[in-house]
């Protein structure tokens, strides 16, 4: 099996729930019903997202690199970062890493690409949805990510910081985001919406939607899973 690093604490919660996921996949999977050999360094969210909110990106790398250094230290086959927001330095990381790292970006494209779809609602921190990193991506794949307005990017935003970071899923909040997601999909022709924040699956886990959604953390756990039984 390939053991693998874990960049967490991006924020604790995703942390909490790629671990679950990935033990429980895993042992469904393994012929012995083993559970996964990982190791997980785990850095301060608030910190992380102090460099990103000041766009101080090579502040930001050098504090991620020394979490996959330590990881590296652990003697892991491979490498993730727990959540969507680090994902701005990931090529960066990886061109550094002295192990392979797996994006959480590439399954989530090749996913939507998949099902023949060319234009997706962007959901996530407001990081994620005004940064390029994400459309960036998405464009070499064919795909146009669009993200909501000003004023609902910010809405959204705090409630992932105030709420879902902690596990919390008020009604109103979800009928909230509800109603953005609607607006994309009926005044900006949206034919899927992508779930661009880790936390973003705790308001959804068990709702349906009026188009597709592609939940980035669920994508990149099958990828995870299926790079650590391919040997």
């Amino acid at each position: 099996m390939a053991k693998l690093g874990m960049v967490g604490g991006t924020g604790p919660e995703s942390t909490v729930l790629y671990y679950r996921e990935i033990a429980s996949r895993y042992q469904k999977r393994h012929p012995e019903g083993a559970f996964p050999e990982l190791a997980i360094d785990t850095v301060n969210m608030y910190e992380m997202l102090g460099y990103c909110r000041s766009g101080d990106f090579d502040r930001l790398e050098a504090y991620l690199m020394e979490a996959v250094r330590n990881l590296e230290a652990a003697r892991t086959d491979f490498i993730v970062l727990t959540a969507n927001v680090p994902h701005v330095v990931f090529d960066r990381l990886q061109k550094r890493a002295h192990v392979p790292m797996l994006s959480i970006l590439e399954p989530t494209c090749r996913e939507i690409a998949k099902q023949g779809l060319r234009r997706v609602a962007l959901l996530g921190t407001g990081f994620t949805m005004e940064q390029p990193y994400f459309k960036t991506v998405f464009a070499a794949h064919g795909i146009d990510a669009i993200a909501p307005d000003a004023g609902e990017r910010k809405a959204v935003d705090g409630i992932i910081a105030h709420e879902l970071e902690f596990g919390v899923v008020k009604d109103e909040s979800k009928a909230f985001v509800d109603r953005v997601i609607e607006r994309l999909v009926d005044d900006e022709d949206a034919q899927g919406v992508v779930l661009g924040c880790t936390e973003l699956p705790l308001m959804y886990a068990h709702a349906e939607l009026p188009v597709p959604a592609f939940d980035t953390m669920q994508l990149h756990l099958d990828g995870i899973v299926d790079r650590m039984l391919e040997d």
